[in-house]
């Protein structure tokens, strides 16, 4: 794993937070050297950090311009989801296989806990905000079980691209019900004792996967 200055992680964490916190504008290019002048760094750090940003497909960076928040291709949304069904099919076959487990019967325990917030919250005509954090909640519950800081991190880079994507998908009639049932389906499959649910587990992560990422397409073009 590669070693970061603490100014680099710094930056890094500076301009991460502020694309994560929705702070930055999509379409419009920001200067590396007021950026690095706002937190009192040079610009070399601040470069590198960008670099990383950019390799984590937070940002794209363009010669005599500065940089952007970086824009999703069709490409992009392909691999973005093939990614997530590789990420969170391991890390919910992982919890299959140690679901008799104490600590991974709670993390199962608190998934029920987050379908059922997310069902309660379509059934009070809740925010789409709202229903999208359970949601969200769920999905990163299943992939933090791993306790692998890499699948973690690879999770995170993907996931913060998906909000506003998945926010429209939430807004089509029907979709959030239908993710609450697809969800219900993966749980199924990770507390089920059947044999065939070993398999029924990554699977149903990926149909998962698949559904949103058709929508995804649809809604693009």
């Amino acid at each position: 794993m590669a070693k970061y200055t603490p100014l680099q992680e710094k930056a890094y964490e500076f301009l991460k937070n502020k694309i994560t916190r929705g702070e930055l504008e999509h379409g419009k290019f920001y200067s590396e050297t007021k950026m690095a002048a706002e937190i009192g760094i040079s610009r070399t750090p601040f470069k590198d950090a960008l670099v990383r940003l950019s390799q984590d497909r937070y940002i794209d960076i363009v010669p005599s311009r500065g940089f952007c928040l970086h824009t999703l291709s069709l490409q992009d949304i392909i691999n973005t989801y093939q990614s997530r069904t590789a990420v969170e099919g391991f890390c919910a076959f992982s919890l299959h296989t140690k679901r008799k487990e104490k600590e991974a019967a709670a993390v199962i325990e608190a998934l029920f806990r987050d379908n059922e917030n997310m069902a309660k919250a379509i059934a009070d005509n809740a925010s789409f905000s709202e229903i999208l954090s359970h949601d969200f909640s769920f999905h990163k519950r299943i992939v933090e079980f791993s306790k692998n800081d890499e699948l973690i991190r690879l999770y995170e880079s993907i996931n913060h691209q998906l909000y506003d994507i998945a926010m429209k998908t939430f807004e089509l009639e029907g979709r959030p019900a239908i993710a609450v049932s697809e969800h219900q389906l993966i749980l199924d499959n990770i507390v089920s004792d059947d044999e065939s649910a070993t398999a029924g587990t990554y699977l149903s992560v990926m149909k998962h996967m698949d559904n949103i990422r058709e929508i995804v397409i649809s809604l693009m073009s």
